[in-house]
């Protein structure tokens, strides 16, 4: 069966995906256009650039201006290292022992188990080989198979469309920053000359005399 798509939503399909964690994420601007398998980059201090590959499959309900993440595929690449990384993440409350099932178009089936649960998602890492990219650059979708709490089968497809130019591309480059990977700087930390201030304030203040 299907995924059960609750009242008042509709399934879109985006390149967005949580970095870290699946779940709701409520800001969106109304008018946004969707761009599939965007390319984030991010280089650290040793210049390390670390890529992502995101594609989603999101639960819209317009009204409220609420976006579910249902699904989500992101394939990352790091400079430093041969190793290709596919993350899939579908939603939690499902049976972690059968593992995930995926598959693109017709091909063969591969089944993974569960790495990490989040709080609304649960998540499998897949070591790619080149064949498999191959695969992802001629297909047509990937089809997700999972279980659910109650042993009901689930089937979500991500389209593949816009794969090819998005893994090639030279990427979107984020700051450390809009990664999330640094903490916002220290702005409300007091300055140097602000602390000095505040210990002149401490001596001025009026001292009891001994007795």
């Amino acid at each position: 069966m299907s995924f059960k798509i609750m009242d008042n939503f509709k399934i879109i399909v985006v390149a967005f995906a949580l970095l870290l964690t699946g779940g709701v994420n409520a800001a969106f601007a109304a008018d946004e256009k969707p761009v599939h398998w965007l390319k984030r980059c991010v280089t650290n201090e040793n210049s390390i650039r670390t890529c992502l590959v995101t594609e989603a499959i999101i639960l819209e309900n317009p009204q409220q201006k609420v976006r579910i993440q249902l699904a989500s595929i992101r394939i990352q690449s790091i400079s430093n290292s041969k190793r290709l990384s596919m993350f899939i993440q579908v939603p939690n409350r499902i049976l972690l022992q059968s593992g995930l099932r995926f598959q693109v178009d017709q091909g063969k089936t591969r089944v993974a188990p569960f790495s990490i649960c989040y709080e609304q998602a649960c998540e499998s890492e897949i070591d790619l080989s080149t064949d498999f990219v191959n695969q992802l650059k001629k297909g047509n979708e990937v089809t997700l198979y999972f279980l659910q709490y109650d042993g009901k089968p689930v089937t979500i497809k991500v389209p593949l469309a816009g794969f090819t130019a998005g893994f090639n591309s030279k990427g979107l480059e984020l700051t450390p920053e809009q990664a999330g990977l640094v903490p916002v700087a220290a702005a409300d930390a007091p300055t140097k000359d602000e602390t000095k201030k505040d210990e002149v304030k401490k001596d001025d203040a009026p001292k009891l005399l001994p007795e």
